[in-house]
């Protein structure tokens, strides 16, 4: 027999980054509070020169065709990293392209690069970048559509808005003709000359943006929420305002996330717009709860891997609640009480232990086990009368797959036997909503996540995986920050433009 039917063929193996459907929730949280940028959009500067180059594209080639922008936007990004390599390798970090033309650029007694060979076979190893658009058809388009600084030409060509994107592009042209010039000459021609990319590096390296500039002027509109046809503007304002009286704050290193669930300091202020505040606080929750669970589903893999012969969910999950829960007779009220951490950032700490448990591939200590039952017993006692945190986590639940969801289970079994509870929180929302995310996955693109799978109600085939927390863009915005110089890169503090941002009406 030579043909296999479809339903035969194996899925492609996938870690999977949401074995639980937990992260979905958080995503939604962080992207309404941090929009117009993503994790993967690094650098305040790019969005001013993609808007200059779409703005080239447009003049030069008159035309919608896909080959021709892929090639343009293609060199555009590797001499840009090229240039910024060798003009100022330490600061051009987050430009797509740099790791490729490290070693290249590192030559000093090469004079002359190729931008053809490196860019020419999108998809393919050896090449700067295999996204096939580049950096800013993978990771800007969505972000500059969304704000309002290029519109679709066509599929997947694009022109820069008539006011904010052209008022970016011509800013770039105008006070860096120069430069401009030399990265179109070898853009044309495939080939860049070391003192073309000093030159270049000099005007448009990502961390050389002069403040006082036109370009920097409408970067910062942007980036402070200044346009009133923008938008993601007010949702992004507010949180840079948090996350620049968190730098306001310290006095030398802090921890940006814990710093935004405890609120302390300026944050706590009167002044803050609360909503924005308490979603950052739902967010984190979520987070704390997934990682929680994600160390049990380690756990339960553990335990199926251990035992002689095949055993039933109910067994396992009632193993790993003796473990989780001591107390054979307390409530889970009492137990809660008796388990609750005394501050927030206590609960912070714990969810960074737990999570340095879970990120890796194997079976968690029972302190891990322990920790994971403080932990969510401890959110729960805490936050389960807060209605404004509990609506912001319910409005982005799906199917109870939230800290909000389990919550609402805690909610109904307070009274229940502590450690039955966990049992059955273990059932519903470690293994069962593992298999129906795993299911979900492999029915619609193919992919195997099963962390394990079931055969005649026993947990088989049991596989440790790694796990972390979501990545909110507070760190890309942090970034930002630094780049418009909100922020002193050197010394971490504040600046007075940042000041005056953030004490502005």
């Amino acid at each position: 027999m030579t043909n296999i039917t479809d339903w035969t063929k194996p899925g492609s193996f996938s870690a999977g980054r949401d074995p639980l459907g937990f992260q979905a929730a958080s995503v939604r949280l962080y992207t309404s509070l941090v929009p117009g940028l993503t994790n993967v959009t690094n650098r305040l500067r790019y969005y001013s020169f993609y808007c200059w180059v779409v703005w080239q594209f447009e003049q030069i080639h008159h035309t919608t065709k896909e080959d021709k922008w892929v090639e343009f936007i293609r060199r555009c990004e590797a001499a840009i990293a090229l240039a910024c390599q060798i003009g100022d390798a330490a600061n051009a970090l987050g430009m797509a392209g740099s790791e490729w033309w490290r070693y290249e650029a590192a030559e000093t007694s090469k004079k002359t690069f190729d931008l053809i060979k490196p860019t020419n076979r999108p998809g393919e190893d050896g090449q700067y970048l295999k996204a096939k658009y580049g950096n800013f058809g993978q990771f800007y388009t969505a972000s500059m559509l969304e704000m309002g600084l290029i519109d679709s030409a066509s599929a997947r060509v694009y022109g820069v808005t008539s006011t904010a994107g052209k008022a970016l592009a011509v800013a770039v042209q105008e006070e860096h003709p120069e430069a401009c010039a030399l990265l179109l000459k070898s853009v044309k021609s495939g080939r860049i000359s070391r003192s073309d990319c000093e030159t270049i590096s000099e005007a448009l390296h990502p961390s050389y943006l002069d403040p006082s500039s036109q370009e920097a002027r409408l970067l910062k509109e942007f980036l402070q929420g200044g346009r009133a046809d923008d938008p993601t503007a007010e949702a992004r304002r507010i949180s840079l305002r948090n996350v620049l009286a968190v730098v306001s704050d310290s006095k030398g290193e802090f921890d940006l996330r814990r710093e935004l669930y405890v609120q302390s300091g300026s944050l706590g202020a009167p002044s803050q717009v609360g909503q924005n505040l308490t979603r950052w606080r739902a967010y984190f929750l979520n987070e704390f709860c997934h990682i929680a669970l994600e160390v049990w589903l380690n756990d339960i893999v553990g335990l199926s891997n251990q035992v002689a012969e095949p055993t039933s969910v109910e067994a396992l999950a009632s193993s790993l609640a003796s473990t989780a829960v001591s107390d054979e007779k307390a409530s889970t009220e009492d137990l809660a009480a008796s388990l609750a951490l005394s501050g927030l950032g206590g609960e912070h700490d714990l969810g960074a232990e737990l999570l340095a448990a879970a990120s890796t591939k194997k079976r968690p200590e029972t302190s891990a086990v322990t920790g994971s039952t403080k932990l969510i017993l401890s959110l729960w006692l805490r936050w389960r009368q807060s209605t404004q945190v509990r609506d912001e986590l319910l409005r982005e639940t799906v199917e109870g797959r939230s800290a909000e969801g389990v919550f609402r289970f805690l909610d109904l079994n307070s009274a229940a036997n502590a450690r039955l509870t966990i049992a059955k929180l273990i059932k519903k929302f470690v293994v069962s909503n593992h298999l129906m995310i795993a299911g979900q996955k492999l029915a619609t693109g193919g992919r195997f996540t099963y962390r394990f799978t079931l055969d005649d109600g026993c947990l088989v085939d049991g596989e440790f995986g790694e796990y972390t927390y979501t990545q909110p863009r507070i760190v890309n915005l942090l970034t930002f920050a630094r780049d418009a110089h909100l922020v002193d890169e050197s010394t971490g503090t504040i600046t007075a433009a940042g000041a005056e941002f953030l004490n502005a009406a």
